[in-house]
């Protein structure tokens, strides 16, 4: 009898259950014969299984997640062992999901703090970007922020940064919003674009690659945002505590990966272009390199929670309940810390 019938027939015993076979030497062709006849050729779903698994969700579909993209694509993720299903639900959404326990990790802005004020454990784990990336744009013939008085300002939606951004703006240059200025809410950036080239709206708080299509259409940049470089939580990862404490080595390991990614996105820009074009249905090189150049200076070189930024959504928020709490009441950070200790962001 050759070795490979051997080798088949031993394994046709063993599955019965009997324990006392003696193995014969298989030969190279083997393993193809048991592939066939018994589909044990899954090593691949058995090295997944193995995985911590976990849930994530992207808030918006911009350049602020490119990282964990990148992690996904670059499978950073599960060198780390964890397995991620990273999926994208609006911003609102995404953190009343992470409430109600249906995903672990969501990326947001100040709703991570709000959601925390209104009752629940979450906290801010990591922020990669700590300020507001944002132009003000405009109609043409509009001078200046002042000008905006008796006009309607865009927005995305309402306590999102760029509502945020938007009321600080007026009310430092004398203007009282929702009152001397209009706000609409049309949720995604895109429809701020289209509406302000209608003409449906005076101005809007736009990201990119939105204000390079902004410019294309001849509207006008009021103010740059991003280079005033405002201490503000626009884009972190947030989860909650009582995650926190039951999966400690799956929180470390997925904050490990999208540092990894964020690293990965500063050295490795062609890759990174290509990522976000996949995600993004952007093709546009143009509108690509637009948005990567803005965030250039804008990621967190050590992506921590920050006292400035977490200060500053506490002295925006409109619950009573925002003006008692320390700002490190609504973070924990040891993983980030974990990271520096170790020398990654060296």
């Amino acid at each position: 009898m050759s070795s490979s019938a051997a080798a088949v027939i031993e394994l046709a015993v063993l599955s019965t259950g009997t324990r006392s076979v003696k193995l014969c030497k298989p030969s190279a062709t083997w393993p193809l014969v048991l592939c066939a006849l018994f589909g044990l050729c899954r090593t691949g779903d058995a090295a997944e299984s193995s995985l911590f698994q976990a849930t994530a969700v992207y808030g918006v579909i911009a350049t602020d997640p490119l990282y964990l993209w990148i992690a996904q694509e670059k499978n950073f993720f599960k060198k780390n062992g964890v397995n991620i299903d990273l999926t994208h639900i609006p911003t609102n959404q995404a953190v009343q999901a992470l409430v109600g326990g249906k995903v672990n990790f969501v990326t947001a802005g100040p709703q991570i703090l709000e959601a925390n004020l209104a009752g629940s454990d979450t906290v801010y784990i990591m922020s990669p970007v700590n300020t507001f990336v944002f132009s003000l744009y405009s109609k043409p013939d509009i001078a200046n922020i002042k000008a905006l008085a008796g006009k309607t300002l865009g927005a995305t939606n309402k306590g999102t940064p760029t509502d945020i951004a938007g009321h600080m703006l007026l009310m430092q240059n004398g203007l009282k919003p929702d009152v001397d200025v209009k706000f609409a809410y049309l949720k995604e950036i895109p429809a701020l674009v289209a509406a302000l080239q209608q003409g449906v709206i005076d101005a809007a708080l736009l990201a990119p690659p939105s204000t390079l299509t902004a410019r294309n259409f001849g509207l006008k940049e009021l103010l740059n945002i991003t280079a005033l470089k405002i201490p503000f939580v626009q884009h972190s990862i947030g989860t909650s505590r009582s995650y926190i404490n039951a999966n400690p080595e799956v929180v470390r390991r997925f904050v490990r990966s999208a540092a990894e990614g964020l690293d990965f996105l500063r050295k490795n820009r062609v890759d990174a272009v290509t990522i976000m074009s996949k995600y993004t249905k952007i093709t546009d090189p143009a509108q690509l390199n637009e948005a990567l150049d803005s965030y250039e200076n804008a990621w967190e070189k050590i992506p921590a929670p920050s006292q400035p930024a977490i200060e500053a959504v506490l002295a925006s928020s409109e619950n009573p309940k925002a003006k008692g709490p320390k700002w490190d009441q609504f973070i924990d950070d040891r993983f980030v810390k974990e990271l520096i200790a170790s020398g990654m962001f060296r």
